[in-house]
């Protein structure tokens, strides 16, 4: 604080070093200074040679005033997406930032530099809001010894409170009546869609598409331009396809994955001017598709877990791939190729590695004889066992006894 930094007491002197001391382990550029007061008067910055964007861009230090009128520490977003903390502190204002909750290209940094009156030693890190957060709870106990947890930091943005002023809902709600606009035919449409993709249903989604549609020109006006408002429904339907088919079961990342394709897809037309009205109905199949085959891949994996908890039961037995198929409902062809493409193995040599391996602990842990264990376990006869047992473990039955019993 250059004007009053020698006059003020060691609290606040303690104070600022706290503010050093956290800017220096977090990242973050701090500044404090004396609230609707010029900054000639008292300032103070963790950068060198005063450059901060509060103290060099009066509109925004003017918004961050703005924005701290409660005794409560918030987070305040800039129109361009830059980040602050903000919070009273008796007669100061701090301000803990720039930061950025999404990467930002280097033309933006070097534009944002530009225009509030920045050096390159002010840096803007890529910050989860939730750090920031962090970082005014533990700025709030500091100064005021009182806790305030993250719901309570009030999150304001200035395009929000131009929002706020223009009475955008009450205009388009007048336009809504005027044009005698309602949402309810294409919410029911939208909905049955959602249904048809997290069911896994192409066919059904297909049938959707192939009939009567809502025209959403009676239903809203996004945009001036038509291109534009077909854009933006293109996003919304990409972005809610994707939420279904992770509810109805397709893995999160291979849907997303499936999502970012198509919105990549949508942005090269965009730019290229191309036509993409039919991405949308393309991507809503295609997730139809994904779900369809989670479902089947997960009915395939129920159907070997099946199997084996019905070799498991029975395995004492004397079990046949014919008894099990019928058991499980599921035909003798199929289940073997689900098993074998899943195990790795045939069912018949799974039901011969699992008796031997039960074998193996009665060999181990029980005095039973081996032609005991042997008729124990279904094999036809102790030659066939000692067989199948050095097959899996490499050792007849005698010589992993003498071993590890």
């Amino acid at each position: 604080m250059p004007a009053l930094y020698n006059e003020i007491t060691a609290a606040w002197k303690n104070d600022i070093g706290f503010l050093r001391i956290l800017s220096e382990l977090t990242g973050l550029s701090a500044a404090l200074w004396l609230t609707g007061r010029p900054l000639s008067e008292a300032c103070w910055t963790d950068r060198e040679g005063g450059a901060h964007p509060c103290l060099t861009h009066e509109p925004l230090r003017r918004a961050l005033e703005e924005h701290c009128r409660t005794d409560r520490p918030g987070i305040f977003i800039e129109d361009n997406g830059v980040i602050y903390g903000i919070m009273p502190v008796g007669p100061f204002s701090l301000a803990v930032g720039p930061a950025a909750a999404q990467p930002l290209s280097d033309g933006f940094l070097q534009a944002y530099r530009q225009s509030h009156g920045l050096g390159a030693c002010i840096p803007i890190p890529r910050k989860e809001l939730g750090i920031l957060t962090r970082y005014m709870e533990l700025a709030n106990i500091h100064f005021t010894g009182k806790a305030a947890a993250g719901e309570e930091i009030n999150v304001s943005a200035s395009i929000l409170e131009k929002w706020q002023k223009s009475g955008d809902l009450e205009e388009y709600k007048l336009e809504q009546s005027e044009n005698d606009r309602e949402h309810t035919s294409a919410v029911d449409f939208e909905n049955a869609l959602l249904r048809a993709v997290k069911d896994g249903d192409p066919a059904a989604l297909s049938s959707l598409l192939s009939g009567p549609t809502p025209d959403y020109k009676e239903i809203g006006a996004f945009s001036a331009e038509q291109s534009k408002e077909y854009e933006y429904l293109a996003v919304s339907i990409i972005t809610l396809m994707t939420r279904a088919a992770v509810a109805g079961g397709a893995r999160t990342e291979e849907a997303h994955e499936l999502g970012d394709v198509y919105l990549k897809r949508l942005g090269r037309a965009v730019l290229q001017k191309q036509p993409f009205t039919s991405l949308s109905y393309r991507a809503m199949i295609d997730f139809a598709e994904l779900v369809k085959r989670a479902k089947e891949e997960k009915s395939s994996l129920s159907s070997v877990d099946a199997c084996k908890a019905y070799i498991e039961k029975n395995l004492r037995k004397n079990l046949q791939i014919s008894d099990i198929a019928p058991a499980i409902g599921i035909s003798r062809t199929y289940l073997s190729r689900l098993f074998h493409e899943a195990e790795g193995i045939t069912i018949q040599q799974y039901i011969q590695r699992e008796k031997c391996r039960h074998a193996a602990q009665m060999l181990q842990y029980s005095d039973y004889s081996i032609a005991q264990i042997a008729q124990y376990f279904g094999f036809s006869s102790q030659s066939y066992f000692g067989s199948c047992f050095q097959a899996w473990y490499g050792m007849t039955p005698n010589a992993y006894r003498k071993e590890n019993h």
